[in-house]
């Protein structure tokens, strides 16, 4: 074979074997790509997954079920997760209405207005135990505590008033006298809602 013969087949040769080379390199990278897109694809829907699983949680119960509120109150013990899950949020905002406090000027009122009808019906009696306010729900119980000497009495609240400046309650005369308040006329107190007569 004459030298020529020989260098065109070693070209030949060179030739099929870069491009051998360049085949197997394409299929290298074409299998790290297949590689890289499945494992995209596992992660993002491994990721997928959770999410699903996450939105299929009862988010608002368990913001509610996480307030320190939740766990300061225990009613009684049921079987039916339902109930106790209501039992227990009704116990929570009875707590929480139970919290209310307010401070300012009480005054009393009797006399001229015993015998007459108060807000939610009752007939004024001046020796009962009762109050008029200007926002408290009618027939609930508060607890008024004189700031000046630290006497305090439930009243239930049975009527309302117009009430100016820092004054927040009219109290019976009966309620007035019993923390010190009937001969002054008026007083710093503290109100705190309570859930029954006994303050409890």
């Amino acid at each position: 074979m004459n030298a020529d013969g020989q260098k065109t087949r070693n070209v030949k040769w060179l030739s099929g074997l870069i491009l051998a080379s360049s085949m197997m390199h394409a299929q290298a990278a074409d299998s790290l790509n297949l590689d890289y897109v499945l494992t995209e694809l596992s992660r993002q829907h491994n990721n997928a997954s959770d999410l699903v699983k996450s939105a299929r949680q009862p988010a608002n119960t368990s913001l509610a079920l996480s307030s320190p509120l939740f766990s300061q109150a225990k009613p009684a013990p049921t079987n039916d997760g339902d109930s106790d899950v209501l039992s227990r949020l009704t116990a929570i905002a009875s707590n929480t209405v139970s919290r209310f406090t307010q401070s300012g000027v009480a005054s009393s009122y009797g006399r001229q207005f015993h015998g007459g009808k108060t807000t939610n019906g009752d007939t004024f009696d001046q020796n009962a135990l009762t109050a008029a306010h200007a926002s408290l729900p009618m027939n609930c119980y508060i607890k008024v505590t004189n700031k000046s000497n630290g006497k305090s009495v439930v009243v239930k609240v049975n009527d309302r008033k117009p009430f100016s400046g820092n004054r927040v309650v009219a109290l019976s005369y009966a309620a007035a006298k019993q923390i010190g308040i009937s001969n002054a006329g008026s007083g710093d107190v503290l109100i705190e809602r309570v859930a029954d007569p006994a303050g409890l």
